[in-house]
């Protein structure tokens, strides 16, 4: 699942999940006590209906808008064309068809009274072909991952909808009646009943190797990950004291305020510094390799948990196992006989998924996986899918320079559309946003299935990332743009959000083109290269090939700024669509200027005074000197020339400042920050 849907976790992706909640979730697995789903195979997007239309999204976005109606999915431009096209239109036709069974009363027990839950549902079948191979087009509705989109806070949310989804399914028979004679039929998902576990030496054997990595108990999985990283930093990087270390396990960790590597490197040799941030870059990598032994023993447990199980939507299930394991073998063969560009990286993907699959004899049911929820969080077990689904991934499209090894005759064979979503990711710091950063926006809408923008975090004279979100949402929801996911980043460099969310599991699969300038030239060739080295289950295409060109005049933020400033003219800023908020744009920057620089104030004057106070009960027991070289260490090097002379001055007669010295000390320095 992508868009909307994020990333379905496997148990071991939840950082806060304990050793005993995890053994709890296993025994019950093994003992049939689960209650969930069959994952499916197909095309997410979420449905709903808003202001009497029905409604589908597939990113924050079209939440944020209301979702897109019947003509916005006509209109749309979509990267595997019209066979793509026809998945999604016919599937959303039959599901206008399933609403109109309902009356308005029955709309809002489903959909609430605003309007405002989606549905986190499936497109399947022969008009939705992806790996697997299902006999009938269904739009099947989830159990469960509803959302909704929260303007307050411009997030999406997890729906709490239980008596929602009781009502959906007491009226589910009605859908699939007024869908009888469509291309789709309107379902809820099928339950699933995993297979039952009777050997236990078999459960304790999965339960004793993943203890034996050391995480046991109420430890959770960042703290088993924590204790492993924290003897490797100390003989991998002597050079850093206590502190440090801690703080580039927090950084690897990403746990919320952790410093940046520069920040943890301040002040160490430039050789030393280069040794660290590429220890932060290798951390996926160390990461992942500390974590496999307990995905393993848990992939090895799903293996059984899932072996032999019947689709619900296949209804010749062996036929297409024996067809998925032919086809799996022949990639195994074509993987280990290639000898093209970067052959290593290809075997290197044979190694690692046959570590996983074994055998392609071992491929025994066409089912993907198996959804659940636990204490409100939804986890999925998939078997041997996923190996067979990398090594196929690998054979039918290649990745990076890596081509693809399927011969077109089977492809031809197939009418199934192989084409990949392809992503836009546009990271910058847009503070503030402006009419140039929507022209890129239209502009990558033409070559991407969606545009992903990533604003830094870092704020910039005074306008901080939530204005920047605000001003974007505004001219993507003026302009009728559709396709466009507006996210704040946690990563403060453009560089290192791109490289972050290009890793994504839910980017799996897709292509990548980063934004880029028709001027960036090798810059943008060399930014792409190392994404793709970073990046292991995407292909990042040529920026250069796809290059923004401005239109019209060039403009910048920094002139934005300068001409809010300065009370000027800002209309050449704004596109056309909002041309009339010009007003509350400027209202909006300046009121958080205003807002912030207050705040900012508030806390200065209390430090300031502070260290003011301090340097009077220093004066009591200290030589001058000893003084100044305190105050230079508690404020930085002096902060600001001349930051200790209308401090120090009273100081030469060993006497306290009266309150007119301190407020003179106080706005001195803050004059020199010119404030």
């Amino acid at each position: 699942m992508g868009g909307v849907a994020g990333h379905l976790a496997h148990l071991y992706d939840n950082r806060n999940l304990t050793y005993n909640k995890m053994a709890e979730i296993l025994q019950k697995a093994a003992n049939g006590e689960l209650i969930g789903t069959e994952k499916t195979d197909g095309y997410n997007i979420y449905l709903g209906f808003v202001d009497g239309r029905a409604r589908a999204a597939r990113n924050k976005g079209d939440m944020s808008r209301g979702g897109m109606t019947m003509e916005d999915l006509v209109n749309r431009e979509f990267r595997g064309g019209e066979k793509s096209k026809k998945a999604y239109t016919t599937a959303f036709a039959a599901y206008e068809k399933a609403l109109n069974s309902l009356n308005d009363e029955e709309k809002a027990l489903i959909f609430g009274p605003a309007g405002d839950i989606f549905y986190n549902t499936e497109i399947q079948g022969p008009v939705a072909p992806n790996v697997v191979n299902y006999d009938e087009n269904v739009l099947s509705i989830h159990h469960m991952g509803h959302k909704k989109y929260v303007p307050e806070t411009n997030s999406l949310e997890v729906v709490d909808n239980e008596q929602q989804s009781k009502f959906l399914d007491n009226v589910i028979d009605r859908f699939e009646q007024a869908t009888a004679n469509e291309t789709f039929s309107v379902k809820r998902t099928a339950f699933l009943d995993l297979n039952r576990i009777t050997d236990e030496e078999v459960i304790n054997g999965v339960l004793d190797k993943i203890q034996a990595t050391g995480y046991t108990g109420d430890m959770t999985i960042g703290d088993y990950l924590e204790s492993k990283l924290y003897p490797m930093i100390e003989k991998d990087l002597p050079q850093l004291d206590e502190n440090k270390r801690q703080l580039l396990i927090d950084r690897i960790l990403k746990k919320k305020g952790a410093p940046t590597t520069p920040q943890i490197t301040k002040g160490m040799p430039k050789e030393e510094k280069a040794v660290v941030s590429q220890y932060n870059k290798n951390s996926k990598f160390i990461l992942k390799e500390l974590i496999t032994p307990i995905e393993m023993a848990i992939h090895d447990l799903s293996v059984e948990l899932l072996r032999g199980l019947q689709s619900a939507y296949v209804l010749d299930n062996p036929s297409e196992v024996k067809r998925l394991k032919k086809e799996t073998e022949d990639a195994i063969r074509a993987i280990k006989d290639y000898q093209g560009p970067e052959k290593e990286a290809a075997h290197d993907v044979l190694v690692r998924q046959l570590k996983k699959l074994k055998h392609h004899d071992n491929i025994d049911t066409v089912v993907e996986g198996f959804v659940f929820q636990h204490e409100g969080q939804m986890y999925k077990f998939t078997g041997n899918f996923a190996p067979m689904n990398q090594l196929l991934g690998l054979f039918r499209y290649g990745r990076g320079n890596i081509p693809q090894m399927v011969k077109e005759s089977i492809l031809d064979q197939n009418e199934g559309d192989y084409s990949k979503e392809t992503v836009a990711i546009l990271p910058g710091k847009y503070k503030p946003a402006h009419r140039g950063h929507l022209d890129m926006i239209r502009h990558y809408l033409e070559h991407a299935d969606r545009v992903v923008v990533l604003i830094s975090s870092k704020e910039k004279d005074g306008i901080t990332s939530d204005v920047s979100e605000r001003l974007l949402q505004m001219y993507v929801r003026d302009a009728g743009l559709n396709n466009v996911d507006i996210e704040v980043s946690e990563y403060p460099s453009p560089v290192q959000a791109a490289m972050e969310y290009g890793n994504n599991p839910e980017m799996q699969g897709t292509k990548i083109i980063l934004g880029a300038s028709s001027k960036g030239g090798d810059a943008a060739e060399r930014f792409a290269g190392n994404l793709q080295k970073y990046v292991d289950d995407a292909e990042v295409l040529n920026p250069l090939d796809y290059a923004f060109d401005p239109v019209g005049e060039v403009i910048s933020a920094t002139d934005f700024r300068n001409a809010i400033k300065n009370d000027e003219d800002i209309d050449k800023f704004i596109p056309a669509g909002s041309k009339d908020k010009a007003d509350v744009i400027v209202d909006m920057i300046k009121e958080k200027l205003q807002e912030d620089t207050q705040h900012f104030l508030g806390i200065f004057r209390g430090l300031v005074e502070e260290v003011i106070t301090e340097a009077d009960e220093m004066c009591k027991s200290k030589d001058l000197k000893e003084e100044e070289e305190e105050l230079e260490e508690m404020t930085g090097a002096g902060a600001v020339a001349g930051f200790s002379a209308p401090i120090t001055k009273p100081r030469r007669k060993k006497r306290k400042m009266d309150k007119k010295e301190v407020n003179e000390a106080i706005n001195y320095l803050l004059q020199k920050l010119g404030v």
